[in-house]
């Protein structure tokens, strides 16, 4: 687990954390929370290093508790592989999201997990196009 992935997956919280439209929550916010819950001071430095990637090295409690403030498995910070399809689902509700769907069900069984990761794939192109404005909020083309 090298911090550049440890920062992706941080970064993943705060994207799926929040509705269309509206704010990520602040990293004071998280750091608040998270001191709270570990009965030690986190910073919002220390939040933001994590998510930027400079952090020198979080230990398994303060990730853990990051991921429980996000109502994410205590472990999807700490073990990265055993975690990916959680990782995957959360990728799905933001693109989702950002495309403005409105809703997605996730259903298990054979080519499930490819299934979802070519949905994944093309709803993050469609989030890409509109956001450079080559496709509309109505789906079509300029």
């Amino acid at each position: 687990m090298t911090a550049a992935e440890v920062a992706t997956r941080v970064d993943r919280l705060f994207q799926l954390a929040h509705e269309f439209g509206q704010s990520e929550r602040s990293a004071q916010s998280v750091a608040a929370a998270v001191s709270a819950d570990l009965g030690t001071e986190i910073t919002a430095d220390d939040i933001i290093a994590l998510r930027s990637g400079t952090h020198p090295g979080a230990g398994d409690d303060l990730l853990a508790a990051i991921a429980r403030e996000f109502s994410a498995p205590e472990n999807y910070l700490i073990d990265l592989p055993g975690t990916a399809n959680y990782d995957l689902q959360f990728r799905a509700l933001i693109a989702a999201r950002d495309a403005k769907l409105n809703g997605i069900c996730f259903r298990g069984g054979d080519g499930a997990q490819s299934s979802l990761e070519s949905l994944v794939t093309e709803l993050e192109a469609l989030v890409d196009e509109r956001r450079r404005g080559s496709v509309t909020s109505d789906g079509t083309r300029v």
